[in-house]
């Protein structure tokens, strides 16, 4: 329905004002024509109405009327209903057939809907979409996105419906959104709350990326219904290959329970994983019995030079500690001078070192010197006697990170606390009294630490504190640089006191591991955004770049192709978006259940700056059908919470009964309003026109100029 009445003038103006105008123009007109004699009366005032009807037009749209209409809209309440979409509606179990039971439930309340009432209808799984055509193909229920959903919608709507099994595979408990509404929810349970006797892997737990000679554990959780007294075994399999099987005793009706594999692997790679336990007869389903997932191992060797330039029990310590650990591959060479070795000439090495370790300094400016400074690996500087015979310059504090300015005597120095001090990786050791620790040697001497350096440590002569650094760091874009400025590290080795062998181990171990760059070296990384995908959801893969200088790389172009398997041909091929910084992300879309292989290749300006490779496994969903029986308490919960009804009994008739006390019979009725400005429509232009030709015509008639 539409009103429209007249609502006044802008500028606001009284209605004497108003009807003083109107009179005005109705004198000004009768002025013109009143002294005209010869014309009828009847000819007079038609001339007079033309001419003030036109007149007081004029003057009214100066004052700038407008006219407000107010429309009323009736309409029906709103209902939303939400139907459940996940894979466990579609579960078989007791008296529920599936989907052929949720269709005569539905067709049970579609038969019943109110004539007066509107109802929206929307899908849910993981999200919430607008339809009621059902696929129940959702790998995962979130009810709580539900009710959020219900919240923001509130003013649309007087009441909500939920076709559910209650379920919740994804997101909060719903209970505590639910808690925000002011609408009720009738609550509608779809499914079976029988109890059936299942196995089922319920979720694995395991590092994405390996690497070589190290221990891998993979801990598995199997969850059991029904199978009280009984046992099963759980295998653990390899690129097809059982490699270990454990047993189960099941000792309570329901339970959950850890199995840990073990594995460890000597080569690089992917390899192919399953924990499978083997299906029982009396079980339920098997489609919740395996879990397949890939774990990519890489090369760990750290390539480590020790290059000593004088003999000392320092450097065979040093080394006997990097060579404990079957991670470091090292390489020892010691400078006898004159050009003569003993080990190999490092400079004769081809391939690139990890991590460099200098006992002592060359001699600045010799062709050794020139080359340690060309490197780019990672360098740990450690001092022997030697290297307090000549003078610092600046291109050695370049290499170690801090100068001396002079030189002096060499003195039996201690370690200051810096446990509780500053903090940094290389400081991470086991609490210890710095006062047993055996004694150091370093040089009294005037000290500067270069300004990208920081001193993490420093050194005690005979109990005071002095200006001499022990420990430096320097981390910079391209290497970071490790200095320890003291000698006599055997007597820790050597030490009968276990607290202070560990706290030597300790203490150069985190030495070694900080200043050696990462083992994984490679400038382009791919990895999928998730461990493994379901059917129906989106592979999303995600690529990590760095140029040459180690930098974030955000111009290069990424190419990515998709492989079944070890096929040649690949299935699709992608260009992946950069995101930000080092970041890139592609959407390669869905496939079937089963393992694919994916490749990446990064180049710029025509320059190929790296290339990888990663594995996406696809895979039937099974969290769905890891419970299946009808959570009747959290349905009623959601009910009560919003003063609804829980309709346990599928009594439609109760529902439209609880609608219609809920929901006032009457319809809503809304109102707008429109504001119409006279001097905005162009008739008036053409209404004055009629009436001034109107008047002009009629002088005509009567012979008037």
């Amino acid at each position: 329905m539409i009103y429209g009445f007249f609502q006044g003038f802008s500028p606001v103006l009284p209605a004497l004002l108003i009807i003083l105008l109107a009179f005005i123009s109705v004198f000004i007109a009768w002025w013109s024509y009143s002294h005209l004699q010869i014309l009828k009366t009847s000819s007079k005032w038609s001339l007079i109405a033309l001419r003030a009807t036109a007149l007081f037009i004029l003057i009214l749209l100066l004052l700038n009327p407008f006219i407000i209409r107010q429309i009323s809209l009736t309409e029906n309440p709103a209902i939303a209903v939400y139907l459940d979409n996940s894979q466990s509606m579609s579960v078989e179990r007791g008296e529920y057939d599936g989907i052929q039971t949720y269709n005569e439930i539905l067709a049970q309340y579609q038969s019943g809907k109110q004539d007066n009432l509107l109802y929206d209808e929307f899908l849910f799984d993981e999200a919430i979409y607008t339809g009621n055509d059902l696929t129940l193909t959702g790998t995962r229920t979130n009810i709580s996105d539900v009710m959020e959903h219900i919240r923001e919608n509130e003013n649309r709507y007087r009441a909500a419906i939920l076709f559910s099994d209650g379920i919740v595979t994804h997101g909060r408990n719903p209970v505590f959104a639910a808690q925000n509404l002011s609408i009720p929810v009738i609550t509608i349970p779809v499914g079976d709350t029988t109890t059936v006797r299942d196995i089922a892997v319920a979720g694995v737990d395991y590092v994405q990326t390996g690497y070589t000679f190290t221990r891998q554990i993979i801990r598995a959780e199997v969850y059991q219904e029904g199978f009280e007294g009984e046992e099963t075994s759980v295998r653990f399999i390899r690129d097809g290959e059982i490699m270990d099987t454990r047993s189960i005793e099941f000792n309570a009706p329901s339970s959950s329970h850890i199995v840990e594999f073990f594995a460890e692997f000597e080569e690089p790679g992917f390899y192919d994983f399953e924990i499978h336990v083997p299906p029982h007869p009396d079980e339920f389903t098997d489609q919740n019995n395996r879990e397949t997932f890939t774990i990519e191992i890489l090369d760990d060797k750290t390539r480590i030079l020790s290059l000593a330039f004088e003999v000392h029990p320092d450097v065979a310590t040093i080394r006997r500690l990097i060579a404990t650990d079957q991670q470091n591959e090292l390489t020892a060479s010691t400078y006898l001078g004159n050009n003569r070795f003993a080990g190999d000439d490092p400079r004769n090495i081809d391939e690139p070192f990890d991590l460099i370790v200098l006992h002592g300094l060359p001699i600045p400016g010799s062709p050794l010197f020139t080359w340690v400074q060309s490197l780019d690996a990672p360098l740990l500087y450690i001092a022997l006697p030697g290297s307090y015979q000549h003078k610092t310059r600046s291109e050695t504090a370049e290499l170690i990170g801090y100068r001396m300015g002079s030189s002096g005597t060499a003195i039996d120095v201690q370690i200051d606390n810096f446990l509780g001090g500053i903090s940094h990786p290389l400081l991470e050791v086991d609490a210890v009294n710095f006062q047993r620790l055996p004694s150091l040697k370093s040089l009294r001497a005037s000290y500067q630490v270069s300004p990208a350096a920081q001193e993490l440590a420093g050194l005690l002569f005979q109990r005071i504190e002095t200006d001499i650094p022990l420990l430096i760091s320097m981390d910079t874009s391209i290497r970071r640089i490790a200095s320890v400025n003291a000698f006599g590290w055997f007597r820790f080795e050597q030490n009968q006191q276990e607290e202070v062998r560990h706290f030597f181990t300790q203490l150069f171990t985190n030495l070694v591991s900080w200043a050696s760059t990462p083992p994984d070296q490679r400038r382009l990384t791919i990895e999928p955004t998730k461990q493994e995908f379901s059917e129906n959801e989106e592979v999303e893969i995600r690529a990590f770049l760095f140029n040459e200088r180690g930098e974030p790389e955000s111009e290069a172009l990424i190419n990515v192709s998709v492989y079944d398997g070890n096929t040649a041909e690949p299935l699709n091929s992608f260009r992946m978006n950069h995101s930000q910084n080092e970041v890139y992300t592609v959407n390669i879309g869905n496939y079937p259940q089963g393992m694919y292989r994916v490749t990446a290749r990064a180049v710029k300006n025509d320059r190929e700056i790296g290339t990888a490779e990663t594995r996406v496994n696809v895979r039937q969903s099974s969290i769905e059908f890891l419970t299946t029986k009808r959570d009747d308490d959290l349905l009623q919960t959601l009910a009560e919470i919003t003063s609804g009804r829980f309709l346990e009994n599928l009594d439609f008739d109760e529902l439209n009964r609880f609608l219609s006390e809920t929901i006032a019979d009457q319809p809503e009725e809304l109102f707008s309003e429109d504001f119409l400005y006279l001097h905005r429509s162009g008739i008036w232009f053409f209404i004055v026109l009629i009436l001034l030709s109107a008047e002009w015509l009629l002088r005509r008639s009567v012979s008037l100029p």
